[in-house]
């Protein structure tokens, strides 16, 4: 059944897809040609006709005189730029995954390849583009439309970027690039580390401050999205510090203190909700405990205000605090001189299961 809806699907994308011309080919070289692209002239001519082209920025024509020097003339070095020069005239066509290959076959074919920077450069724009959100089509036909996101390419070409040129600014960008792109696949510890890895390989670059501030950005989606674990909110304070210390006075710092700070908000009110719970079931020693620890924790938060006034309106008093009132310290036996469990503890380590869920009753 499924197949026969992926071949319906496929006949329908063909059929909505531009027609293909009937070119007319030429069998040269042991291989067959389009007959538009068999040479006219010397290949010395055709390569000229290209640089031209890439002169003027008529990518359409550079495109079309490559692939004749290309395809007649594959032994000469002029067919050796030609496959870069494809690859930079499908990349300023937006063929991005055709531009890749070119570049790729161009960057293979020789050891020392003329212009390995600048087609190192060309990908790690294809990647970037693709990171953004441009798509390949669709079985990688060019007359099929770009639905299929190209992520994993993206991932893929940076790599090879870091890997050509490890202490390049480029590299630098492919892992900043790679980070951002984990975190938008939900792969959260391969950002963090990423972002690690360019922290530590550039420590000085501009890049590794928006590191730390990424590393921020990764810990709060991931304490928004699932239960707030403890661990990641010490991790953001961690990565807080440490960015201080390696850029005291940078402006960022105060970016990755705001995403503390609604971080810190997240666990405040998982507190707090936990808090009114209790306080609607009619359970005022539970509800006092959670308003306190929020109050203690978490005091810089705007939820804190919001359990303090909750806790006013409470009029809940501790059973030890109680007793204090009734019987003053200095007339009380020497054995009460020792305070009670509960007015010892501070409110942020009160023994009651402080992450207990709602269901179950505190006494």
């Amino acid at each position: 059944m499924k197949k026969k809806a992926l071949c319906s699907l496929l006949a329908a994308l063909l059929l909505a897809a531009p027609s293909i011309s009937h070119a007319t080919y030429i069998f040269k070289n042991g291989k067959l040609i389009k007959a538009e692209e068999v040479a006219t002239l010397s290949v010395q001519e055709h390569y000229s006709a290209a640089m031209e082209a890439y002169q003027n920025q008529n990518w359409d024509e550079l495109i079309h005189q490559s692939l004749i020097v290309i395809k007649n003339f594959e032994s000469t070095p002029f067919a050796l730029d030609g496959y870069y020069y494809l690859g930079v005239g499908y990349f300023h066509t937006e063929e991005l995954e055709y531009a890749n290959r070119f570049l790729t076959t161009y960057l293979k074919k020789q050891a020392a390849p003329k212009y390995f920077e600048e087609a190192i450069e060309y990908k790690f724009k294809i990647a970037d583009k693709f990171q953004r959100g441009a798509r390949k089509h669709m079985f990688g036909a060019e007359t099929l439309p770009k639905w299929l996101p190209a992520r994993e390419d993206a991932i893929a070409i940076y790599d090879e970027v870091i890997t050509a040129l490890p202490h390049h600014d480029l590299a630098a960008y492919s892992l900043f690039g790679k980070a951002q792109l984990h975190l938008k696949e939900e792969e959260y510890k391969s950002s963090v580390e990423t972002y690690q890895t360019l922290i530590r390989r550039f420590p000085k670059h501009p890049l590794a401050a928006e590191g730390y501030v990424g590393v921020g950005e990764v810990y709060l989606v991931q304490s928004q999205q699932s239960y707030p674990d403890q661990d990641f909110l010490d991790l953001a304070q961690i990565n807080l510090r440490k960015f201080k210390q390696d850029f005291p006075g940078e402006e960022k710092v105060q970016v990755a203190e705001d995403l503390l700070l609604k971080m810190k908000e997240v666990y405040a009110s998982d507190l707090y909700d936990t808090a009114r719970f209790y306080e609607r079931t009619k359970k005022p020693q539970a509800a006092y405990i959670y308003y306190t620890r929020i109050m203690a924790k978490y005091p810089e938060t705007t939820v804190s205000n919001s359990a303090k006034k909750r806790l006013d309106k409470l009029h809940y008093v501790p059973p030890a605090q109680k007793a204090e009132e009734v019987v003053p310290a200095v007339e009380m036996p020497r054995r009460q001189q020792t305070p009670s469990p509960l007015l010892e503890l501070q409110p942020q380590g009160l023994s009651v299961q402080t992450e207990e869920a709602p269901h179950e009753d505190v006494q």
